[in-house]
């Protein structure tokens, strides 16, 4: 079979083609100049991010005959025949993980490499060790003969022990970059001549989560459709979400319009995406919106931090026999949004407050001056007025202008009904009788 898939095909050959995970590359290949090597490594992080072929890498560098600068020269005879090489041992330790496959491990390492300078043991998923190999293992991975080298490999760094761990030099690979990622992807798209836009690039990238190997498979996929790749294929293939498609969403839910916001969410479940994958992108783009600065309005944000905090309390409700997403359509349906005044910033809503609490003594001190002032005095009047409009607005700082003005209408009506009557109880307050 000659086709290759693209995360073999493109899988790197020397540390100069390893995609991200820097400050790895250059700690091995600074160990490698100056010859000092470890006898045992630990690979962790998770899946996709290079250990595998870190790994490799590694070990047919420390076997080139020409590896001065820390990098494999590919040219020598070592580099050539790596993959056939016999003193290379990849092990696959979930189905290798009893203490019979580490006996038969610790009797070979006492070979002396057949044509190489190491003999490098590579232990794949290594966490999958039971207890009892672990135990007949230490000793070896404490003090090997100076010939071997162990590279240990693990997703799941917890299950490791810690008598393993202090015997080892770890190193942490971290999830892909996505600026590296859409480069190594748009250099293979080049070479193999697809055609695919920077958005579509993008998309690939977030559907893979920081993981390599997922992104070139999405690729390989998605490449055997003649026309050009499209964010619109993606989403038909894949079931992702796109940017478009959630601010779509969120524009509907800010608006309250429940028949759109239905449907969205039908066509959403419809694509085959999971509701847990649904809030995460959801909650990802609600954050880059505060972020990026999309959304300064502090009324707004405070909205934004509603929607994420109740599809977050969604999440523990999954167990149940509702289905995920009628939930989350309920919810995301009465959620309200009512835009605050652009004028009233934070700061100003904490100086409304205190005076809210300030000042009805003095709202009730300028009433009782009122009833004595005479209507000509207008200086008097508009400093009571002025008051009054104070004590309104501050009241209604979150209500809607609308609401707002037809209570001031109403509030002026009930003031002038008072004053005819000789009648100053406002607001709980009774102005004493002479």
């Amino acid at each position: 079979m000659d086709y290759k898939v693209f995360y073999r095909k493109y899988r790197p050959k020397n540390f100069l083609e390893l995609v991200g995970q820097d400050n790895i590359k250059n700690i091995l290949i600074n160990s490698i100049k100056y010859n000092k090597i470890a006898h045992a490594y630990i690979f962790t992080g998770p899946r996709g991010t290079g250990k595998t072929s870190t790994a490799k890498i590694f070990a047919k560098t420390l076997n080139c005959l020409n590896n001065s600068n820390g990098v494999s020269c590919d040219e020598c005879e070592m580099c050539k025949t790596y993959n056939e090489s016999a003193d290379i041992i990849e092990i696959d330790a979930a189905s290798n993980n009893g203490v019979e496959e580490i006996r038969t491990l610790r009797d070979s390492v006492k070979i002396a490499p057949y044509n190489s300078k190491y003999k490098v043991y590579i232990i794949d998923e290594v966490h999958m060790l039971s207890n009892s190999a672990w135990n007949a293992f230490l000793k070896t991975l404490e003090e090997p003969p100076s010939h071997v080298i162990f590279i240990l490999a693990t997703t799941e760094i917890n299950k490791i022990p810690e008598t393993v761990m202090s015997r080892c030099q770890r190193f942490d690979f971290t999830k892909i970059p996505e600026n590296k990622m859409i480069e190594h992807l748009k250099n293979i798209c080049e070479k193999e001549n697809i055609e695919i836009t920077e958005n579509s690039l993008k998309e690939i990238s977030k559907l893979s989560n920081g993981c390599l190997r997922d992104a070139l498979s999405y690729l390989d996929k998605i490449s055997k459709f003649n026309t050009e790749i499209t964010t619109e294929l993606i989403e038909n293939n894949f079931g992702v979400l796109s940017e478009s498609k959630l601010e779509r969403l969120y524009n509907s839910v800010k608006s309250n319009l429940v028949e759109e916001i239905n449907q969205q969410i039908d066509d959403i479940s419809n694509s085959g995406i999971t509701p847990l994958n649904f809030i995460n992108d959801y909650v990802n783009y609600l954050l880059s919106l505060i972020i990026t600065k999309k959304v300064v309005d502090y009324k707004e944000k405070e909205f934004i931090k509603k929607n994420i905090n109740v599809l977050n309390n969604i999440i523990g409700r999954f167990n149940s026999l509702i289905n995920p997403f009628i939930l989350i359509k309920i919810e995301l349906i009465t959620l309200n949004y009512f835009p605050g005044n652009n004028d009233v910033n934070i700061s100003q809503s904490k100086v409304d407050v205190k005076l809210n609490s300030d000042i009805k003594k003095d709202v009730v001190e300028e009433i009782h001056d009122e009833k004595d002032v005479k209507e000509e005095d207008t200086e008097q009047k508009t400093k009571i007025q002025d008051i009054k409009s104070i004590r309104i607005n501050n009241s209604f700082v979150d209500v809607s202008k609308i609401y707002k003005n037809e209570f001031i209408s109403n509030w002026n009506n009930l003031i002038d009904n008072m004053k005819l009557n000789n009648d100053y109880t406002i607001m709980g307050y009774m102005e004493p009788s002479n």
